[in-house]
């Protein structure tokens, strides 16, 4: 992220051949990062490079991906997505404090709207329900935090 991005929030980027166009938005202490287009081997490592960048900005407590418009979901973007859990908090979990002198890690909430099966099947399929719940939309992800 450049000096400008951190003044401003808002960031976007696109992968290769425009196959992934990422966008991320602070609303309040929460970042929203949208993705459009195809998660997959080809473009799962720009989502995490955004995510990175997205995680250094200043007084974060959560972030939300937003994979509404996201068209193809491949194996390689279900791990990046599944890393991401090990980088952030996924959920409320039984410890709320961290440990000694950790810093805490933002809670971490995905969105993928009942009818969008580019998501929804693979994500079901592979039973990752169960560690990373889906929001039907950005609001009811802030709303779970």
């Amino acid at each position: 992220m450049t000096d400008r991005d951190n003044a401003d929030p808002d960031h976007a980027s696109s992968a290769p051949a425009d196959l992934l166009t990422l966008n991320a938005t602070r609303i309040g202490s929460a970042a929203v990062v949208t993705v459009r287009g195809e998660l997959d081997l080809q473009t799962a490592r720009k989502l995490m490079s955004v995510v990175d960048e997205t995680l250094a900005w200043p007084d974060l407590t959560a972030l939300v991906i937003d994979l509404a418009a996201v068209s193809f979901l491949g194996s390689s973007g279900l791990g990046t997505l599944a890393e991401l859990a090990t980088r952030t908090t996924a959920s409320r979990g039984p410890g709320p404090y961290p440990a000694p002198n950790q810093t805490p890690r933002p809670a971490l909430r995905l969105v993928a709207p009942p009818d969008n099966q580019a998501v929804i099947r693979p994500w079901e399929t592979m039973n990752l329900q169960q560690i990373l719940p889906l929001h039907p939309d950005v609001t009811t992800a802030l709303a779970d935090l």
